[in-house]
């Protein structure tokens, strides 16, 4: 636990480290390097401290720690996750349907609403072929 909790610590720094160096860079580099540099830098750091955080908290709280595996592993919470994942994809699924049709309004390359479709498409499929999966397992 404490090599996991070391390792994120560092990825935290680093992402700390790439930020500065966004900001350091500023107007050398060009805004492609610039932009990569501080997203990234801001994923690191927020991904790498929190779960350093996490993994803190653990070893101070390890009751609650043992409530929590219990809980997070528990049927019912399972069931609650997954439900909202299904219905959060069905709203995420509609509004890429939506920006292809602002898309067409607002007359963008066909490359982009043909992509945005796609997705579209792509989510349907991938969605019956695992519906056609789950029915053959259980």
């Amino acid at each position: 636990m404490k090599k996991k909790s070391l390792f994120y610590l560092i990825v935290g720094i680093f992402g700390i480290v790439l930020i500065v160096l966004a900001i350091v860079l500023d107007g050398r580099v060009s805004n492609a390097v610039d932009g990569t540099l501080m997203g990234a830098g801001a994923a690191l750091m927020g991904v790498g401290i929190s779960m350093w955080q996490f993994f803190r908290w653990d070893k101070k709280n390890p009751e609650k720690w043992k409530l929590y595996e219990i809980e997070s592993h528990d049927e019912r919470n399972v069931a609650i996750q997954l439900r909202a994942k299904a219905i959060a994809g069905e709203v995420l699924q509609w509004t890429v349907m939506v920006a292809a049709w602002i898309a067409i309004f607002l007359d963008a390359p066909l490359w982009v609403i043909l992509a945005i479709v796609g997705a579209f498409i792509s989510k349907t499929i991938l969605e019956m072929c695992l519906m056609a999966k789950y029915q053959k397992e259980m």
